[in-house]
């Protein structure tokens, strides 16, 4: 009687009311961040280290690196990034996204204690080694916390908030290295992933996650929390029902499905999905950000520009914080596939146009007038990266991937991105080495213009869909009604609706 009552007021009530107080959908996503902060806090770090580690000067124990060696520190992180990706799976279906995020705080302590208490390449090694497991294994945790804490509509900005604070880092970490000896830094840098754990433990987890575990009042407390429920008026206790009961609906749905086998992945859904993540993670990294940020004072003293590269890598940094929040905004009202294509259009001009400059260099024309031109490139290049593929990629793999093989899905897509990185990290110096810089960044260029044909033929736009729609037959569909059969009806409207 009392659902069939409540099923009577939700037809009745238009229109559907809407959640606007979203303040902690956004702390929850700012404070998973700090992590990515850390991340990014790290990896500037090492940039700046690994010029003073190949010098003359080196303060390790084991003599200045080689060129060979400094391929290793720079790409070894995806080795552990790899084997991160095979425990991240696992582990988030059993703990959680948020536990999970928790777990990688041990091993970035570890790491930040490696390099300050190691003076030798392999602690270095080691230290990247395991700050990479973390690296590897982390964001698509907090892709997935943030995309099941979230509002359709607000989806896409949030999922670019771990890139803001990853670039923020990285900034950071360029002004103190530049101001500060490097044997400081990691004993700021410690206190990161204590301070984030000590606050981050307080949130309560992802309502689909206490779903999947059969936890139906901190399933609805989490909505509470994470919607910011007031309780204030009917409409919206209705809207909590609405929710609670849709959630618990997919949950039921998925609980009444076959055990993941491997059929599930040979799914047209599941492998396009898959495809498209991976295509996304391939392509990305044609854009040269990520090997450009770890090697960038080596990168700007390559080009032969006249500018002092420490103040051009800060430079740069500030593009990448501004490419960044420039996602936040554009996410959600240009859609997924436009800001893509125009930022791997950006990368592939801004690249071609610094590999021009390098010939010209090279062949002994005069360009001290135009001297601007590496850091004004490479700044585009990783503000309009920032600004579309790098957010996106992670965020669009999420959104294509059905529900049933998302957490297994991420896992794979992960792999096969970190696979691809190390590549492009191991073999970057080397190739500036062998190659030289232009061809290099042309190579670069001209993917980033193949992918831009790829996507434009082949990606949808997912912005603003249900995350728990996406791959869901229209049979499944039909099991999201708010009728109330087979499950017990959440407790916040049924018990408002008896008091009156």
């Amino acid at each position: 009687m009392i659902v069939s009552s409540i099923t009577m007021v939700l037809k009745e009530t238009q229109p559907i009311y809407q959640w606007t107080n979203v303040f902690n959908q956004y702390y929850g996503t700012i404070l998973g961040s700090a992590l990515i902060f850390n991340q990014g806090f790290m990896t500037g770090f090492m940039s700046t280290a690994l010029v003073e580690f190949s010098s003359e000067m080196s303060p390790l124990a084991s003599g200045p690196l080689t060129n060979e060696q400094v391929s290793w520190v720079g790409s070894i992180s995806c080795i552990g990034s790899l084997i991160g990706t095979f425990s991240f799976g696992y582990i988030a279906n059993v703990l959680g996204c948020k536990r999970f995020m928790l777990f990688t705080v041990i091993s970035f302590i570890v790491s930040w204690l490696l390099i300050a208490l190691g003076n030798d390449y392999l602690y270095i090694l080691l230290a990247r080694l395991i700050g990479g497991w973390a690296g590897g294994s982390l964001p698509p945790a907090l892709v997935l916390y943030i995309s099941e804490i979230s509002n359709n509509d607000i989806r896409g900005r949030l999922g670019s908030f771990p890139l803001v604070l990853f670039n923020i880092g990285v900034l950071i970490s360029y002004i103190l290295c530049a101001e500060v000896d490097y044997k400081y830094v990691p004993y700021i840098c410690f206190w990161i992933p204590i301070v984030f754990a000590a606050i981050f433990t307080m949130l309560p987890n992802t309502p689909q996650y206490y779903l999947h575990n059969g936890k139906f009042l901190n399933a609805e407390n989490s909505v509470k929390y994470y919607k910011n429920y007031k309780g204030l008026c009917s409409e919206e206790d209705v809207a909590l029902y609405n929710e609670c009961e849709r959630l618990k609906s997919i949950a039921n749905t998925r609980r009444t499905e076959v055990k993941l086998c491997a059929a599930d992945f040979f799914t047209k859904s599941a492998i396009k999905g898959i495809g498209i993540g991976i295509a996304l993670c391939t392509i990305g990294q044609f854009t040269a950000k990520f090997p450009i940020i770890s090697y960038a004072v080596m990168v700007f003293q390559k080009t032969g520009t006249s500018l002092d590269p420490y103040a051009s890598s800060i430079m740069m940094a500030i593009a990448l914080i501004i490419g960044s929040l420039t996602t936040t905004y554009f996410a959600d009202r240009l859609g997924r596939k436009v800001l893509i294509i125009v930022s791997l259009l950006g990368s592939a001009f801004a690249l071609l146009a610094t590999s021009m400059y390098h010939y010209l260099y090279l062949n002994g024309y005069e360009l001290s007038s135009f001297a601007w031109v590496p850091l004004v490139s490479l700044s585009f290049d990783v503000f309009i990266s920032s600004a579309g593929i790098t957010p996106l990629m992670m965020v669009c793999s999420v959104e294509n991937l059905p529900p049933k093989i998302r957490t297994f899905g991420m896992s794979i897509i992960s792999f096969m991105m970190n696979i691809i990185a190390f590549v492009s990290m191991k073999l970057f110096p080397i190739l500036l080495e062998t190659l030289n810089l232009y061809p290099c960044f042309m190579i670069y260029g001209v993917g980033c213009i193949v992918g831009t044909i790829f996507f434009y033929l082949v990606l949808e736009d997912t912005s603003g869909k249900s995350l728990d729609d996406v791959g869901i037959n229209e049979d499944a569909k039909m099991t999201h009604t708010l009728s109330g059969r087979n499950y017990n009806t959440f407790s916040t409207y049924v018990e408002r609706k008896n008091s009156v």
